[in-house]
């Protein structure tokens, strides 16, 4: 049986047992791809920060995919263009080398460019992400049109294959 049948069943057998709710936990398509994305600096003409968000979870560096930047205190950045509540973000690592340099990451979302939008709210830190794996981070819904990967530290360099940004349906703000 499908699930609406069950439901029809169960109010049937047991009628007031369950409550309707409001709450959605429907996801919006994923709204970073394509989008613009920037970041603190890039490592040489593979590491475009553009490639984190191209819809190619490829995980080798050398093929492309991937974003890396220079120096210290690394961040990168994706422009939403209009304001959502951000309930998921996944980040791919990079699968050629260098798993443990994710380890700290700071997912940050809000509406402030102020610091590069690095002082937004903070919804998630990275603990780990396998090499070339992906990994979901789900969280409370977070208001914001930027959503940044920051990497605090002296000699950090970032480097991400894909970053899918995802919303509560229907939950664009105006």
């Amino acid at each position: 049986m499908g699930d609406q049948k069950w439901v029809i069943l169960l109010l049937t057998l047991f009628p007031g047992t369950v409550k309707a709710t409001s709450e959605c936990f429907c996801l919006s398509e994923n709204l970073a791809v394509g989008a613009v994305a920037v970041q603190s600096s890039t490592y040489n003409y593979l590491g475009a920060a553009q490639n984190a968000v191209d819809g190619n979870s490829e995980s080798n560096y050398m093929l492309g995919s991937c974003t890396h930047t220079a120096g210290d205190n690394p961040w990168w950045k994706v422009d939403l263009k209009e304001v959502h509540k951000v309930i998921r973000v996944s980040i791919t690592n990079r699968g050629d080398c260098c798993a443990e340099r994710i380890i700290g990451a700071q997912i940050r979302i809000g509406y402030s460019l102020a610091n590069n939008g690095n002082s937004n709210q903070l919804a998630a830190i990275v603990d780990f992400i396998q090499s070339g794996e992906t990994k979901t981070f789900d969280f409370k819904p977070v208001k914001g049109r930027f959503v940044n990967i920051f990497l605090p530290g002296q000699g950090k360099y970032l480097t991400l294959c894909e970053v899918n940004v995802f919303a509560a349906k229907g939950t664009t703000l105006r």
